[in-house]
């Protein structure tokens, strides 16, 4: 596979009347990483602003197995001792006491990472998720798509051509006021199902699995050209990205120039791209990620 390379994403959307897929898949910067981060960690994947005015009605598309050393058989019979033996007892170290019986886990390989979408995508909807959302999750790429998706998060952008969703099922709505738009807060809705899958499932069983891909995930870091860097490092720079994002009062005004919406208060316009998109999930449903993201960020710290 040829080297993936992370790219910036423009905020802004052409105007239209139906969903565009292409910017629809992300609900909110993760998790991930996490999802990621292992899950948080398929979290991550931007949404610039669609734009549909007033009161158009959205559409709605629809373990390791222990494996216990046999203990050593001892003979009782009485060998000459030896001089390095004689040594040892001098030390007072007993050349015949055996370390207790230690258990060991076997390690299942992975696939390589060209051929790992099969392996992860079992491993990940095997988790116990909240049941009818797991289908949410996109099965093509995985790993690298979570990967640049983390990188370019903890840089303060965003990837839409690397989706860890499939597309939301609402289009984005602004209400209009004379010559005002402000966005609306029904939007907030659609983030919901999203939210409630990366709750779903026990962080220790998702930070069990980034531990057991992180192999898959490493490689694929390396592959975006950082040799002597530790993806672990860049989740969790991702992650305080995230947690340091404004958090600003529900149905911002909007700006409309020729067919594109922006922020019309230029200092949330100028906030980088991954903090307007935790703008867009409003004020409440930004609060439950980041203390999703707090609960996870040291438990992927460890190794």
């Amino acid at each position: 596979m040829s080297n993936r390379t992370p790219s910036q994403t423009t905020d802004r959307t052409s105007q239209q009347t139906t969903t565009n897929p292409a910017t629809q898949r992300w609900i909110g910067p993760v998790v991930a990483v996490i999802i990621l981060a292992a899950g948080g960690w398929y979290f991550l994947k931007p949404e610039p602003v669609p734009v549909i005015v007033t009161e158009t009605t959205a559409a709605v598309p629809e373990v390791t197995t222990p494996v216990t050393e046999p203990a050593d058989v001892l003979s009782t019979a009485q060998e000459p001792a030896d001089e390095i033996s004689a040594q040892a007892a001098d030390a007072g170290i007993d050349g015949t006491a055996l370390p207790a019986e230690q258990e060991v886990v076997a390690t299942e390989p992975l696939p390589a990472l060209d051929e790992s979408d099969g392996v992860v995508k079992q491993k990940l909807l095997a988790l116990p998720w909240q049941a009818g959302l797991s289908s949410l999750f996109v099965g093509e790429e995985m790993v690298r798509r979570f990967v640049v998706q983390i990188d370019n998060i903890a840089q303060g952008r965003l990837v839409p051509e690397q989706a860890l969703f499939k597309g939301l099922t609402q289009d984005f709505k602004a209400t209009q006021t004379g010559q005002q738009y402000q966005l609306d807060i029904a939007n907030y809705q659609r983030y919901q199902r999203h939210l409630e899958l990366l709750e779903s499932a026990p962080q220790a069983e998702v930070v069990a699995l980034f531990n057991q891909l992180y192999p898959l995930m490493q490689q694929a870091y390396l592959e975006l050209g950082y040799p002597d860097a530790q993806f672990r490092d860049r989740v969790q720079q991702a992650i305080q990205q995230l947690l340091a994002a404004p958090e600003i009062a529900d149905g911002p005004m909007l700006a409309l120039d020729s067919v594109q919406y922006t922020f019309a208060d230029a200092e949330i316009e100028q906030l980088s791209m991954a903090h307007k998109q935790m703008v867009r999930l409003g004020l409440k449903n930004q609060q439950r990620l980041k203390l999703l993201l707090a609960a996870y960020q040291p438990l992927l710290a460890k190794k």
